[in-house]
């Protein structure tokens, strides 16, 4: 019985995207990360990072979409009164989009976004390290340009505040590729 009821539910739900106009797609980014930090870490860590993203999503129309990311910065290092400190993040998440194509073939798409993330911050100070978690919540503005049917390249600022974490909030910007299925 419980074979059938799966069967029947996997014919079911592709029956409903054989109607959608669902367009999955994966990407990468470039990121170049701004720290907003707590006093006490303001001058150990060093207050900016590059790093990448990688992107799996799909496109439910024109309108919306769904993508989830992880990200991972570089490794910085910083020498503070005397003490050697490296700080790295990486994140994973989810972000919900909507998108606004412009022009006559409509190749040009503004996007804007909101998501959550679980962010994750190591910290070494000398050779004692500690791990920062918290919940990241993600605001995301940017632009896209499909350059055919398969291949587009994105750019975005995005705003995350970040709770219980050392951190207050990232700027990020980023620039990256998609390539659509």
């Amino acid at each position: 019985m419980k074979k059938t009821l799966l069967l029947a539910g996997v014919a079911c739900l592709f029956a409903a995207n054989a109607n959608a106009e669902l367009t999955p797609y994966i990407g990468a980014d470039y990121n170049y990360d701004m720290w907003g930090m707590d006093q006490a870490f303001e001058d150990a860590l060093i207050d900016h990072t590059d790093g990448g993203t990688i992107i799996a999503g799909t496109k439910f129309n024109k309108w919306t979409g769904v993508e989830a990311f992880y990200q991972l910065s570089t490794e910085t290092s910083n020498h503070h009164e005397g003490n050697r400190y490296h700080s790295r993040l990486q994140a994973y998440g989810v972000d919900a989009l909507g998108y606004l194509p412009l022009g006559c073939d409509q190749k040009f798409e503004l996007l804007a976004g909101l998501g959550i993330g679980e962010y994750e911050a190591k910290v070494r100070e000398n050779s004692t390290t500690d791990k920062f978690e918290g919940v990241g919540y993600r605001l995301t503005a940017g632009a896209q340009y499909n350059l055919d049917a398969n291949w587009s390249v994105r750019g975005t600022y995005r705003h995350v505040y970040v709770n219980k974490i050392f951190l207050n909030d990232l700027n990020e910007l980023s620039l990256g590729v998609r390539y659509n299925f």
